[in-house]
């Protein structure tokens, strides 16, 4: 009998598939046991039991295959012996049984045998077996993973009782038999998880490959959401990783994809730091565990991670209607648990078939899929970083390049573009600088959001009348540079195509139903020609520029080698004024302000003078706007204030009446943080009042930053420092505003002086300037007086001080005495 037990070994492990191994083990089994009937019977994750595999004798009919029977036939604690007592055999189930344990204790208590291996059967499994018509049995235990898988049964419908040593025999070889079957069970149930774990893994790395080529995560999501739904034999599928929220598949949903996604997030396992899969396949057995957003959804699994938020992946499934084949209905209704928690074992009555419909289940989760979503997840979550990483770098790099306001490229990047273009001898081409004209009086007179939005308009324009190979750039706060590209380059047509240009730039913007009206001035520079790198064009187009600007804006000037020697002498002129303080090369000159009533001198101006040893000397007006746009223009201010000061301190050590000098500051200085402090330094330092000093300001500083200005004008006038408003009538100030302003002077500008006697027109408008200042009760201070006569008119309409060649011009400071003493002598006469 047990000759070609080898061979039956060989034939069990090369089953293919557990259907096959069942088969053939209960085929087996029967061969050795001459059992009428061998059954294998598995456990199911709810303790009822199925037969998957029966063999019987020639004499016996097959009827049990593929019936289920209830938990309750075999309950938690018989299952437990089973797993710790692997092979039972009952001879003769009809035979009194020998009793090695009293049925009762010494006190009289039932004595509990449940779990105890020396019991005989219980009276409830004989009569269980009788009712099977079964009197002889042979049960081998399956356990895998150290927990009971299912049973192999062998029943005989007649006592089998065989000789000792084919007893002990076939004891052993059911032994290893059942071991052997743990271990195939255990080998193909895993080949099974582990071919449907490669089948899911190949899957996500293709799934993962696309997510990194595509650019758009949703699109690629509905892409592949039918295969990922085939592979879980699920009907939907979402996630929620950062800001990316999808939901996808055929199943029916109630309500919008975010209320579905919410309601998943509220199954979360919020206390868990670590990844959870979680699983629900019996969500239709009750209305309470239904989905309200999902209703056709009965099974769930659920993969969670926890980031800086929780993130989360799904699956659902739909109701699966199990067609179950009961063996036999039970005769249980009233199941009777003891106090103790376990089950009263009662006989089953009846086995004939009777067939069930469960319903609100789902096909139950494996923890392969288990495993594989949560995998996917973490590609998903890794995917979206990847893609918010690449956008911000994408978007890192466009800001990089571009200018924000206005999205043509920044000067970085032009410039790079235009080097690798000279760099490659691409020669064929114009380079034009491009400037607004007068764009800074857009700024000063509407604000700077309107001025942005001008520059946005214009930048369309020019994007217009260029085309896409060109390139176009905002440089500056109103400068554009375009690399125009022409076959054949000369002035000539670059002046054509720069004339498109201007034609962009001569219908009116439009903006907050403001209609403003610009120039573009353009300078030229052609390679090779006009230079070879970018450093030589963008020169040589400035100075063209510049040329541009000097013929009355509004043009295009194309550079010639005359422009250079220009501008040569504007860089040596910038050169020696850098200088000129350390040198001792400046000067002050100061020239006397007199009443018109008293005709006493009443004060001074501090004017400054720059005694070059080659060029001799230079007024301001030659050199003061080089030094506001060279930086030097602080540096200057400071030694003009320092000087007064120190002259003012000498005379009046000399005993020279205390008049006030009046000196001119630039802007650059009014807005620097540190000007009231310096300038008490300097009153401490000299011992002088602040009475000493009289701060002018010209009105065309004054409008460029009118608020600023204003808060410094009121820290002077703290400090004991008069202010006045130099230049008055010349600018673009509102009156309104100068009703505002903390200034304790008004100078009438001598333009206005020089034509009172000569233009009604000037006569008028210097009335109405001296009526304004009376009204304001500031001091009038007209400059340019040169004769007597405009001396007298100013008098006759109330001016109150007068300044000018008329009473004398400026004069060092070692003169300013006797100059005093003679002009009052000469008005007295």
């Amino acid at each position: 009998m047990f000759a070609d037990f080898g061979e039956v070994l060989s034939r069990l492990r090369h089953a293919r598939n557990l259907g096959a191994f069942f088969d053939e083990c209960a085929q087996l089994v029967q061969a050795f046991t001459s059992f009428d009937r061998v059954m294998v019977y598995r456990f199911l994750p709810d303790g009822a039991g199925e037969v998957v595999a029966e063999r019987t004798s020639a004499q016996t009919s097959p009827k049990f295959l593929g019936l289920r029977f209830p938990a309750s036939d075999i309950p938690a604690q018989a299952r437990q012996l089973y797993l710790t007592n692997k092979l039972r055999v009952l001879a003769d189930v009809a035979a009194p049984m020998d009793r090695l344990l009293p049925p009762t204790l010494p006190d009289g208590t039932v004595l509990d045998q449940s779990h105890c291996m020396l019991r005989g059967p219980s009276e409830v499994h004989l009569a269980y077996l009788q009712n099977m018509d079964v009197r002889a049995t042979l049960t081998m235990s399956i356990v895998c993973d150290a927990r009971l898988w299912g049973l192999i049964a062998c029943h005989h419908n007649t006592p089998k009782t065989p000789p000792h040593q084919i007893r002990e025999s076939l004891r052993q070889v059911c032994g290893l038999l059942g071991e052997i079957t743990n271990m195939r069970i255990e080998a193909l149930s895993g080949m099974d998880a582990m071919m449907h774990r490669l089948t899911l893994d190949h899957l996500l790395n293709e799934f993962h490959q696309a997510m990194i080529q595509g650019n758009d995560l949703p699109g690629v999501l509905d892409a592949w959401t039918p295969k990922l739904l085939q592979a879980f034999g699920a009907t939907n599928f979402g996630v929620r990783a950062g800001r990316l929220s999808y939901l996808g598949g055929p199943g029916r949903v109630q309500g919008s994809a975010l209320a579905v996604l919410d309601e998943m997030r509220a199954r979360l396992d919020d206390d868990s730091p670590d990844p959870v899969v979680l699983m629900w396949d019996d969500l239709l057995v009750s209305e309470t565990t239904a989905l309200a957003s999902l209703p056709d959804s009965a099974g769930i699994l659920l993969s969670q991670r926890s980031e800086q938020e929780p993130i989360f992946a799904f699956m659902c499934r739909p109701e699966h209607v199990q067609e179950v084949r009961w063996g036999g209905k039970p005769d249980k209704d009233d199941v009777q648990v003891l106090p103790n928690g376990q089950v009263r074992l009662e006989p089953r009555r009846s086995f004939a078939e009777w067939q069930q419909s469960v319903r609100g289940y789902s096909l139950p989760w494996t923890q392969v899929e288990a495993e594989a979503l949560q995998n996917l997840l973490r590609l998903v979550s890794d995917v979206q970083r990847l893609h918010l990483t690449r956008r911000l770098q994408q978007k890192l790099h466009w800001r990089a390049q571009h200018d924000h306001l206005t999205g043509l490229y920044n000067r970085q990047a032009m410039e790079e573009e235009i080097t690798r273009l000279l760099n490659e001898d691409a020669f064929h081409c114009a380079l034009m600088l491009l400037d607004l004209d007068h764009f800074k009086h857009i700024n000063d007179t509407y604000g700077h959001e309107v001025g942005d939005q001008v520059l946005q308009q214009l930048a369309l324009r020019l994007k217009a009348v260029t085309r896409a190979f060109d390139l176009l750039a905002r440089v500056g706060g109103d400068e554009f540079l375009l690399l125009l590209q022409i076959p054949h380059p000369s002035p000539a047509t670059s002046l054509i195509c720069s004339e498109r240009l201007h034609q962009a730039v001569a219908a009116p913007f439009e903006v907050r139903e403001h209609q403003l009206r610009l120039g573009v001035s353009v300078g030229i520079a052609i390679p090779p020609g006009h230079g070879t790198t970018l450093s030589e064009l963008l020169r040589h187009a400035h100075l063209a520029l510049c040329e541009a600007k000097s013929r009355g804006r509004s043009r295009s000037a194309v550079f010639e080698l005359a422009m250079a020697s220009d501008h040569l002498d504007y860089f040596l002129l910038e050169r020696d004024l850098e200088e000129a303080v350390d040198r001792n090369q400046l000067a002050l000159v100061y020239q006397p302000k007199v009443d018109l009533l008293s005709r006493k001198v009443v004060g001074l101006e501090a004017l400054l003078r720059w005694n070059h040893p080659t060029r001799g000397q230079s007024s301001p007006d030659a050199f003061i706007p080089v030094a506001e746009r060279s930086d030097q223009i602080i540096r200057i201010d400071r030694w003009v204030m320092r000087n007064a000061i120190a002259e003012w301190a000498r005379w009046q050590k000399a005993g020279m009446a205390p008049f006030p000098i009046a000196i001119n500051l630039s802007i650059a200085d009014i807005l620097s943080p540190n000007l009231i402090t310096y300038l008490s330094q300097l009153i401490e330092e000299y011992r002088v009042t602040p009475a000493a000093l009289e701060i002018e300001v010209t009105e065309s500083c004054l409008m460029r930053e009118l608020e600023t200005t204003q808060a410094v004008l009121k820290g002077l006038n703290k400090h004991g420092f008069a202010t006045s408003l130099d230049d008055f009538g010349t600018g673009f100030s509102s009156l309104s505003y100068l009703r505002q302003l903390p200034l304790q002077c008004l100078k009438i500008d001598k333009s206005f002086t020089q034509n009172i006697l000569l233009d009604k027109n000037a006569e008028k408008l210097t009335q109405a300037i001296i009526a304004m200042g009376v009204a304001l009760n500031m001091t009038l201070v007209a400059e340019g007086v040169e004769t007597r006569e405009q001396m007298n008119w100013l008098f006759d309409h109330g001016c109150h001080v007068g300044q000018g060649y008329y009473f004398s011009p400026p004069v060092p400071p070692d003169d300013v005495r006797h100059v005093i003493e003679r002009i009052e002598l000469r008005l007295a006469g």
